[in-house]
């Protein structure tokens, strides 16, 4: 049974939309709320204002011209429907004596009637004593002692106010719906841009599954969609990096295995020849040597082969333990000389090796061994008549030990892949007399590498190359107590 969806441009459009609404409403009832409070209490203010106002007329005014002040504030507060009343301290109406803007049966509660002697003025927002509601202000009327002898009563209808409050939230009703409106199309507008953004990183998304890492998405750093995008596009970037490097290492593992398949086929196709050969009685008695010493010799290269690759692993998983010594790096390198100058003399090429009687190594000897026969043999291998000159030096808490020739060189783009496993820098040169199968250098860079150093090549086409390898004359131990 299949799900029902809620698609996330209505759920961004239903959020944002009870966000507002609520927000509106709270809004618009504070506000009513506030308005009304504030109009009451300007009302009651104004009335206090008047009362105190014409208690202070009375205390100033002569007896015979009370009637007249009187008169003439009802006159003006009648213009705002304001009424006031004058009363004994026995809550007898002494004014007006005509007009009686209070009910009959009107009186001054006892509360009230105790704050007014206190000389203080009640406040009644709404009172419903009256025809109508009405608000009532308690002004005391004080003699030259401070004592209480009567008050004045204003009141004036709360419904002025109720319309002007009602106006106002008729009016405030009308721009919360707009605004309510307008805010709806805005999130409408809004949650389908967000929406487009999520479904183009979904198509996107889907591009990647089948394969296809060249999918770019518009970054930006606005908000976290666009954070997102931009992860999204590294992760594609490296992607298709890892995918062309995939590639070409396995263009590289087709050609290794081709050149391995190749050097292998011919001294396997060679021992057994000569095997059957000398089984079957054909090879005649005085070439059983030689057939023998050139078993030996195939033999030799397919173990060398076999090892190479072995070691790789071996290194590659972190498996090898290092031994390392400190040993004279000239008896050192004059040992690799011996071992390798009858191949560099079948090419034409000479060996010399530089180095002060007195440098030492800190390394692993039968490692770095293999280190420098590597690179060697390199040189030799690209170099006819030429020169390999093996040079040592000391730098500050390191060995340099030095590999140049003047053989062909290699350009940039040789240089950068030299050290990937299955390369080789010369592929018309599949099969040579030291059996290369183009990991010898990705051995070297590990095993250096192990060593704490690093290993550094410079070459210029047709001129030359030189590696150099930068040893640590110190174990970490002994760094630290120096």
């Amino acid at each position: 049974m299949s799900r029902v969806k809620f698609k996330l441009s209505y759920q961004f459009f239903f959020t944002q939309f009870i966000i507002v609404l609520m927000a509106c409403l709270m809004i618009g009832l504070l506000v009513s709320h506030f308005l009304k409070d504030y109009l009451f209490d300007s009302m009651v203010d104004e009335l206090t204002a008047y009362g105190v106002t014409i208690s202070r007329d009375l205390e100033h005014s002569p007896g015979d011209q009370t009637s007249q002040v009187l008169n003439s504030y009802q006159r003006i507060l009648e213009v705002k429907k304001i009424h006031f009343s004058i009363l004994d301290q026995n809550n007898t109406v002494v004014y007006p004596n005509d007009d009686r803007p209070l009910p009959p049966d009107f009186t001054i509660s006892d509360n009230d009637l105790k704050q007014l002697e206190k000389g203080k003025v009640v406040v009644n927002k709404e009172d419903n004593r009256f025809n109508q509601v009405m608000s009532v202000v308690y002004v005391p009327i004080l003699n030259m002692n401070q004592e209480y002898i009567g008050s004045i009563v204003l009141n004036a209808p709360i419904s002025g106010t109720e319309q002007v409050v009602g106006t106002i939230n008729q009016y405030m009703f009308y721009t919360i719906l707009l605004s309510i409106a307008m805010a709806l199309i805005l999130s409408l507008i809004f949650s389908r841009i967000q929406v487009n953004r999520i479904n183009k990183m979904k198509k996107a998304t889907r591009e990647v599954i089948r394969g296809n890492y060249d999918t770019r998405l518009k970054a930006n750093q606005f908000d976290e969609i666009g954070e997102l995008a931009h992860d999204f596009n590294q992760m594609t970037e490296t992607l298709s990096e890892s995918q062309t490097e995939i590639k070409r290492q396995e263009k590289r593992r087709r050609q290794f295995i081709a050149d391995v398949s190749h050097e292998m086929r011919t001294p396997l196709t060679t021992i057994s020849g000569l095997t059957e050969g000398l089984v079957n009685d054909v090879i005649p008695k005085s070439e059983t040597d030689r057939c023998i010493a050139l078993i030996d010799t195939e033999a030799r290269r397919l173990a060398k082969l076999v090892n190479e690759n072995l070691d790789y692993e071996r290194i590659r998983s972190n498996k090898i333990q290092l031994h390392k010594t400190r040993f004279q790096a000239k008896a050192f390198l004059d040992v690799i000389k011996e071992q390798l100058d009858y191949l560099a003399e079948e090419k034409g090429n000479r060996i010399i090796v530089t180095a002060p009687d007195d440098l030492e190594v800190f390394a692993d000897y039968d490692r770095l061994t293999q280190v420098l026969i590597n690179i060697v043999k390199n040189s030799i291998q690209f170099t006819k008549n030429g020169q390999i000159e093996i040079s040592g030096k000391t730098d500050y808490k390191e060995t340099i030990l030095s590999i140049k020739d003047n053989g062909i060189g290699m350009n940039t783009i040789e240089l950068e892949q030299i050290w990937d496993r299955f390369y080789k820098a010369d592929m018309s040169r599949t099969s040579t007399a030291f059996g290369e199968s183009g990991i010898g250098l990705s051995i070297v860079k590990q095993l250096i590498e192990y060593h704490a150093g690093k290993i550094e090549v410079e070459s210029t086409p047709e001129k030359g190359t030189i590696f150099t390898l930068h040893l640590p004359l110190f174990s970490d131990n002994e760094e630290e107590q120096s």
